[in-house]
């Protein structure tokens, strides 16, 4: 049990480690956002049949975007590109860079252009970012 546990504690050790040794922390810009959202929305007639309707678009052509989440009626999926800009901390420079997002990810609701998000920049690319 204790090896298990010291097994466990090396592993993440490691990953932060590699982590501080590989890339350097920054604030990124928002600068735009490309959602693509597949909305399923099921409806009950008067008699109790359930229809399902599917449509894939914009996640903004609908109107009905901010309040998705909290809707029971609709299943949303989908894929959301996040256009950042920033300056890397290891040459002072403005970088662009994107990170991907599924429906599936807290990030592909929450955030906004114009939002200011910590990224972690890669040392050997630093047009490469993940979220810190």
């Amino acid at each position: 049990m204790v090896f298990a546990f010291v097994g466990v504690a090396a592993i993440g050790g490691y990953g932060a480690a590699s982590r501080s040794a590989n890339y350097k922390p920054a604030t990124a810009s928002v600068v735009m956002i490309d959602r693509t959202c597949n909305f399923t929305e099921t409806t009950t007639d008067e008699n109790g049949k359930k229809t399902m309707r599917g449509v894939t678009d914009s996640c903004n052509s609908t109107g009905e975007w901010g309040k998705v989440r909290e809707e029971r009626s609709k299943r949303v999926s989908g894929k959301a590109t996040v256009h950042l800009q920033y300056i890397a901390p290891q040459d002072g420079e403005a970088h662009t860079a994107q990170l991907k997002f599924t429906g599936g990810d807290d990030e592909f609701y929450e955030i906004k252009a114009g939002d200011q998000i910590k990224v972690l920049v890669r040392n050997d690319d630093l047009d490469k970012v993940t979220l810190a």
